[in-house]
């Protein structure tokens, strides 16, 4: 039997290990922003204010041909990974400690670390330091000669906030400033978030799925594009925004959607690219866990279901690059 606590913007947290596995171009044309339109016809729900002349500003370099259907894996280095993860917090927070965070920071740092980036982890960081390393990862750092970037960010959570050691910060902070126009060194690279945080105080709990037949059944020459500044993100999710839902960590064997990452990536990751190898993740992890707390019915038998928003307009593959 397990014990399960609630906690005030946290994870539901899992304390008996068993529990997790069943026990087993055109330039626009200027005018009125509510009513302009451009020179194909294109506008706005709220009008478009067209673009008249080519903005340097706004120029980066292109990673790859217009038409290639896969993100390029050739440049010097797979690229940045960074870490945050959150055990403790401040008392003020009234947050609990995230017992079995730390496992999952030594899976996910390992596995990242044989994928081929360069991981730094930062422990129970501030608000203040939080938004320091995502800043000098945008502004401070060149990734002119990495495939792309991966963010990994593991605390307590709500609908659209996450929380640091003595505060939270807007979950769109660690997005933003990697945007094409913020970061040109990514621009048109991948840039990967898995985010292991509650988004809400609901549960799932779940349907039963059954047999509806007694058998089973088996059956280039582009010189320049431009794409929009919130393209190439995939933001992975350990539970869906519908509602806000809790997120479940197990207290020895680390979060459930943690360890689906883990396990499908270790597995998958020499031959699949990475939105296939999500939609795998989420199935493990569907498929695999379920809450096992009879004590508490309210908490019993729960399911989670990850959420991943996509904005890639290629294939992401991590393959060995030497």
């Amino acid at each position: 039997m397990e014990n399960v606590t609630r906690q005030n913007g946290g994870e539901v947290v899992v304390t008996d290990p068993l529990s997790n596995d069943h026990q087993r171009g055109k330039n626009g044309q200027n005018g009125s922003p509510d009513a302009a339109v451009g020179a194909n016809g294109d506008l706005t729900d709220a009008g478009k204010q067209g673009i008249t002349d080519v903005n340097v500003s706004r120029l980066a370099r292109m990673p790859v041909e217009v038409e290639a259907i896969r993100y390029s894996g050739n440049h010097s280095h797979r690229g940045h990974c960074i870490i945050f993860n959150h055990r403790v917090f401040d008392r003020n927070t009234g947050l609990g400690e995230r017992n079995g965070t730390d496992r999952d920071r030594d899976q996910v740092q390992q596995l990242f670390e044989q994928l081929g980036f360069q991981v730094k982890v930062c422990n129970n960081y501030t608000v203040a330091s939080i938004k320091a390393e995502i800043q000098d990862l945008a502004f401070g750092t060149d990734h002119s000669d990495c495939d792309m970037l991966a963010v990994i960010f593991m605390s307590h959570g709500e609908q659209d906030i996450l929380w640091g050691k003595d505060g939270h910060i807007k979950a769109e902070f660690l997005f933003e400033s990697f945007q094409g126009d913020q970061c040109k060194t990514l621009a048109g690279k991948p840039k990967l978030f898995f985010i292991q945080a509650c988004r809400g105080e609901n549960l799932d709990a779940g349907v039963t799925l059954v047999r509806s037949r007694p058998s089973d059944e088996t059956d280039s020459g582009y010189l320049s594009y431009k794409i929009p500044n919130t393209a190439d993100y995939l933001i992975c999710w350990s539970t869906v925004p519908v509602s806000g839902h809790y997120s479940w960590r197990n207290t020895t064997n680390g979060s459930w959607f943690i360890q689906s990452l883990v396990h499908v990536l270790n597995r998958d990751s020499s031959h699949d690219d990475l939105l296939s190898m999500m939609t795998s993740v989420n199935r493990h992890m569907i498929i695999n866990f379920e809450s096992n707390c009879p004590s508490q019915p309210h908490m019993h038998g729960k399911k989670q279901a990850a959420s991943i928003v996509s904005t890639l307009m290629r294939k992401v593959f991590l393959l060995p690059k030497y």
